[in-house]
């Protein structure tokens, strides 16, 4: 089998969520063996360095990589707005782009075109144009159910007013497309059941995150709490801005010596550490796994945002004892082995409670680790991926 995997940044380095999701992917498409030639566009937000990729991804698939210019020019955003075009997804079409893919699938016979994200989605026309390929569109979450979030807590104005006309164009333009492939790969279950309400006919499946199989080594002896993420999503600078100011206050007023540890890209200078308090930025953390391992539990008091959390995912691989807010845990129950509080007062409940458990912290973590190992490996999902390719 030959596959085009095309994705709107570079996975490597793993600055965020979607690099990480989009680099487990690719492991599992690498686990089934298949021929794998990757697109990747390469953005100032997201520079494409090959020696970023490990050696081993770079020794097994083929890589090429376009620079675009993805930073908002007001001119391109009013034309957009004006013409009913979602400038969201309009930024990253790219002529150098479309001459690459077309060259690519005029010189060889794919099988498959597989799409990373809504972003990617404005080559369909050039893929269905130069080549017979099955399309698979892989859904990180849904991209207007977002951008609706956005514009309900943005204050009435002319930039509701602009919000409101942006999200419109993009649920427009993400509804059509989803009719446009021929699979859909939904993230969470969640997510596939919004498409299916939506109305939309294609094959839709539910291909979680696949996670790599690691030994539990978290340091249960650790009483303090922590939140790690990209905080140029806003989902995470307002989750971020609620553990500092309402909950973690309220936890250090039972538990004097307990700590907060923040750790994230983008963090330009939001968040201060506050020795004091307890509170601790990080920054950047180089080890991620290292980082969550020894500083207790990971709290996230997200409100807002679709799809899963991939460092949620990724702490679960630990065996890091969690407390999530319900949009925090999209795609889980308790039964996974975590915590989930609907409100403030039990999320504060809960992780004193795990502050001052020991045993209770390691129980909860061995639960989530199991649960990953158990359903959530590189095997298991690449077998799940092989199983809709022959479908």
């Amino acid at each position: 089998m030959r596959l085009l995997y095309l994705t709107n940044k570079p996975l490597f380095p793993t600055v965020d969520g979607g690099c990480r999701a989009m680099a487990q992917m690719l492991y599992c498409l690498i686990e089934l063996g298949i021929e794998i030639d990757h697109v990747c566009l390469s953005t100032h937000k997201h520079p494409y360095e090959n020696a970023a990729y490990p050696e081993h991804v770079r020794n097994r698939i083929s890589i090429d990589s376009v620079n675009i210019d993805t930073r908002i020019k007001p001119l391109k955003a009013l034309a957009s707005l004006c013409l009913g075009k979602s400038y969201n997804i309009h930024r990253f079409d790219s002529f150098e782009v479309r001459h690459l893919l077309r060259r690519m699938l005029q010189k060889k016979n794919y099988d498959i075109v597989f799409l990373e994200s809504l972003y990617t989605t404005t080559y369909i026309d050039t893929v269905r144009k130069f080549s017979k390929s099955k399309i698979i569109l892989r859904s990180h979450n849904i991209e207007f159910k977002l951008w609706e979030q956005l514009t309900q807590k943005c204050p009435s104005g002319w930039r509701k007013l602009y919000l409101h006309k942006l999200t419109r164009d993009l649920r427009n333009y993400e509804i059509k497309t989803l009719e446009l492939v021929d699979s859909i790969f939904s993230i969470t279950q969640n997510d596939l059941q919004t498409i299916q309400a939506e109305g939309i006919k294609r094959r839709n499946v539910h291909i979680p995150v696949a996670l790599n199989q690691t030994e539990r080594k978290v340091d249960d002896d650790t009483s303090s709490l922590f939140f790690i993420g990209s905080m140029n999503w806003e989902p995470n600078f307002e989750a971020v801005n609620h553990l500092v100011t309402k909950i973690y206050p309220e936890v250090r007023k039972i538990i004097p010596s307990a700590e907060l540890h923040i750790a994230g890209s983008y963090m330009n200078g939001h968040f201060t550490s506050d020795p004091s308090q307890g509170i601790t930025n990080h920054g950047f953390a180089e080890d991620l796994q290292g980082f969550m391992q020894k500083h207790g539990v990971l709290v996230l008091p997200i409100k807002s945002g679709s799809g899963v959390r991939i460092k949620l995912l990724e702490a679960m691989s630990l065996g890091v004892p969690i407390v999530s807010s319900p949009v925090g845990a999209l795609g889980f129950s308790e039964e996974n082995g975590l915590r989930i509080a609907n409100d403030d007062e039990t999320m504060i409940e809960q992780v004193v409670q795990l502050l001052q458990k020991p045993s209770l912290r390691k129980e909860l973590g061995d639960s989530a680790w199991n649960h990953v190992n158990s359903h959530l490996s590189i095997q298991k999902v690449s077998q799940m991926i092989a199983d809709e390719f022959k479908s």
